[in-house]
């Protein structure tokens, strides 16, 4: 085999790879939304689960990508661990889908495919038929690639050396050592299998000899999700874990099953003239029959993980983020899911603040005020750190609606820090009325108790609006906010008649006034957020 031709070779590979890449994240990006709810809500039954992992990888053709998903929903606490793994046994069946189509030689229409899409990314403005482009273009680089790999491994069919390597592949040990460590170097079992069909397309392997790598590309492509597990909790890793096992097990069971009974020749016969189609008959048999012997033992792959990852995770501080995963972010889907539920996460503190400041104030209680003033740094110190995230994730690919999405986050932790700078003016004020010994009168307090019970239900129903996708919540506070407008003038001047009337003291004037003000502020960051439920993509039902 020449120099130009093992250049080729690794050509090929590169274009398959890219045109890959290019097409998953053009349909994560486009459907992302979509995916991520329906991996969160779509999984409490076992073959639902099973049947949403198959369905969501192959439309996006990689199952790394779909596990990575699943190992950031799990850290994010949006999904059990139980849940996780049906879904990534749905993906390893999903993931054969690529080397089907190439099965079906729809690799001959590839300059046809790649010519529509880049057409189509290059003369349209409309984003959405654009990225429709990028996922046609992407098929059509990854059928060329194939192609281009077809023709580069022709020479080999009469190199000794290769014929002699090949041949050992039949060996059990040395097909899933060659499989495995493919699949973990190139990070894709699908480019593996296409360079295993791009040999059997030139009639250089058969079945026989591509059974074990095969088995073995099932066990390398386990190392995405155990990469992405890393920087995630116990029950993150334990999940990368269940996953390795899961295809360990079947790994097992086959490599028995092939000793005993005549598998290969079976799945010949299926397609007795067509070598492509049988690898991939197999490699879909192989995922398939897996699932349908482990869907109903999934607590033996949870014990195993508990084996490997043992102990508990630490508890993070109150200031750290605990849904995000700062170093993973090439998944939009994941990210937005994770942000979603930290800004709920401050808003329950913000809540908790607001609450607590006017307790403080109204009780006269010192050391509840100069909590929610340290409170106030855990919620400065995770609205900074969301922002970061938030400004980095809108630098990346995404849907149109994961778009909008991140710019409404934005907007609404500005809100929830604004709220809670209000409640620590509160607090503030609560700790000077009691320095100061400072009194006020009974009408004055009744104001302060009285438009204090209104924001007080205003930032409650904003809370669980945000929450509960709940629009009700959000109407209601809008209705709420000219209560508040009105209370707030309305106070303003019998205070000032109290004042002049000398029922009020005077060094109480500037406290009270602040008082008022905040609460009013609080209301209209409240109706700042409905506002943002009632318009938005996520937070509708």
């Amino acid at each position: 085999m020449e120099f130009f031709e093992v250049l080729a070779l690794f050509g090929g590979l590169g274009l398959f790879l890219y045109g890959m890449k290019l097409m998953s994240d053009s349909l994560e990006a486009a459907a992302g939304d979509k995916l991520r709810k329906g991996l969160e809500t779509l999984t409490s039954n076992r073959f639902a689960a099973v049947g949403l992992g198959a369905g969501v990888t192959a439309i996006i053709q990689s199952s790394s990508a779909t596990t990575v998903m699943l190992i950031g929903f799990v850290n994010a606490g949006l999904m059990t661990m139980s849940q996780a793994i049906f879904v990534g046994m749905g993906a390893n069946i999903g993931t054969t889908m690529t080397a089907q189509m190439i099965a079906f030689k729809i690799t001959s229409l590839a300059p046809a495919i790649l010519f529509a899409g880049i057409i189509m990314m290059l003369f349209f403005k409309r984003r959405n038929v654009r990225r429709i482009g990028q996922i046609i273009g992407g098929l059509g680089i990854l059928f060329v690639g194939m192609n281009i790999m077809s023709q580069a491994v022709i020479p080999l069919k009469e190199w000794q050396p290769f014929l002699d390597l090949l041949s050992s592949f039949s060996s059990p040990l040395t097909g899933l050592l060659a499989g495995v460590l493919v699949t973990m170097v190139i990070q894709s079992s699908s480019a593996t299998m296409g360079i295993m069909q791009a040999f059997a397309l030139q009639g250089i392997v058969g079945l026989d000899s591509a059974v074990y790598v095969i088995l073995g590309l099932n066990l390398g492509t386990c190392i995405t999700a155990i990469l992405a597990s890393l920087s995630g909790g116990k029950t993150a890793k334990r999940t990368a874990v269940s996953f390795l096992f899961f295809n360990i097990i079947g790994v097992a069971v086959f490599a028995v099953l092939l000793a005993i009974f005549p598998i290969v020749d079976w799945v010949k016969s299926w397609t007795p003239e067509d070598t492509v189609r049988q690898l991939a008959n197999f490699h879909t048999f192989f995922n398939i029959t897996t699932t349908a012997i482990l869907i109903g033992f999934p607590l033996v792959l949870v014990r195993a993980s508990y084996f490997i990852i043992r102990g508990e995770d630490k508890k993070k501080s109150r200031s750290q983020l605990k849904f995000i995963d700062k170093d993973n972010i090439s998944l939009p889907a994941v990210g937005v899911g994770q942000s979603i539920n930290e800004v709920i996460r401050v808003a329950e503190f913000s809540l908790e603040n607001f609450n607590n400041s006017l307790i403080a104030f109204i009780n006269r209680k010192e050391k509840l005020a100069r909590e929610v003033v340290e409170n106030e740094q855990v919620v400065d110190n995770l609205s900074q750190s969301i922002m970061e995230y938030l400004t980095n994730l809108a630098q990346l690919e995404m849907s149109a609606v994961d778009s909008r999405i991140v710019m409404q986050l934005m907007k609404i932790i500005i809100d929830l820090e604004r709220i809670s700078d209000h409640s620590e003016n509160i607090a503030q004020s609560a700790i000077r009325r009691i320095d100061k010994s400072i009194s006020f009168s009974k009408s004055a307090i009744a104001e302060v108790e009285l438009i204090s019970s209104h924001v007080k239900d205003a930032l409650t129903l904003a809370v669980t609006s945000l929450k509960n996708t709940d629009r009700q919540a959000a109407e209601d506070v809008l209705k709420i906010e000219p209560k508040v407008d009105k209370l707030e003038k309305k106070f303003t001047k019998s205070h000032l008649k109290r004042l002049s009337k000398g029922e009020c003291n005077p060094s109480s004037s500037a406290i009270y006034t602040d008082i008022i003000h905040n609460m009013e502020r609080v209301c209209d960051h409240c109706t700042n957020i409905a506002n943002e439920i009632l318009q938005g993509d996520i937070f509708t039902k």
